[in-house]
């Protein structure tokens, strides 16, 4: 391991100032001791550690046994941690990985299609919630945000190492696939005015247990596209009382995995 003197240090640049905007990269950092853990012990490559003297003793084993090249770990004490990264933290610990993405042709059910979601904290909700009812893939279209910046990792705590993603340049040929294959299509939408979409919007409750499904979150303003309740084998909606009219989207996701999966 190397021992770090100044925040300015270049072998750092990964770490600097990282309330800075994010620019396109194929890495990602995790910035939660728990998170980086979690990002050891997957199967993703590390490129680096970052962390105090009390976090090297607490998880040097598990450092060492990740990176193949240990002058990879770089340790600070706290104050130059902090001024390295550019804001104070309880936890010292943070870890750079390399993205990784799926193809379509590994794409395994239950699945998630992400439809225009641009927040990077839903996002990471979305992941643990999913990672947590037991979903395998989750689809990401072209408009939404990616699961590995660095607030989506943060708020996933983990998740994001124990799903398949994938990315679908064509989001409407994706879902036609998907049915073809099997799939029914799941929307989860609250109910729309036409006869034609409310023929086919049906409670939670009514929809019972599913074995192959992708199911469908959307916009957080402007719900899902269209093109694709259009699409939809049925729009699933969650009643709720006290004239509530929605809910954030990770947690109206919690409630129709809870319902749709055995």
């Amino acid at each position: 391991m190397q021992i770090i003197h100044s925040p300015q240090d270049p072998r750092l640049s990964a770490y600097q100032l990282l309330k800075a905007k994010e620019a396109p990269s194929d890495k990602f950092i995790a910035d939660h001791e728990k998170t980086a853990i979690r990002l050891l012990n997957s199967t993703l490559k590390v490129e680096s550690v970052f962390c105090t003297p009390k976090y090297w003793e607490k998880h040097k084993d598990l450092i060492q046994s990740k990176l193949s090249d240990t002058n990879q770990c770089f340790v600070a004490e706290k104050l130059v941690f902090e001024e390295t990264i550019g804001f104070s933290v309880h936890q010292g610990f943070m870890a750079v990985g390399y993205q990784k993405w799926d193809s379509l042709s590994e794409i395994e059910s239950p699945i998630l299609l992400v439809n225009s979601i641009v927040d990077s904290e839903n996002i990471g909700s979305i992941l643990r919630t999913a990672a947590a009812f037991g979903i395998h893939t989750v689809l990401f279209d072209s408009k939404s945000a990616s699961p590995y910046l660095r607030r989506s990792v943060r708020v996933s705590m983990g998740s994001v190492f124990q799903i398949r993603l994938i990315r679908i340049p064509n989001l409407i040929e994706t879902l036609i696939s998907l049915k073809a294959s099997g799939n029914i299509l799941l929307s989860l939408s609250l109910p729309r005015d036409g006869m034609d979409l409310l023929s086919k919007t049906k409670s939670v409750y009514e929809v019972g247990k599913q074995n192959k499904f992708v199911l469908v979150v959307g916009n957080e303003a402007a719900g899902i596209e269209s093109d694709v309740l259009n699409l939809s084998d049925q729009l699933v909606y969650i009643p709720m009382k006290n004239q509530i009219d929605s809910l954030n989207v990770s947690h109206a996701l919690a409630v129709a995995l809870s319902h749709l999966l055995g």
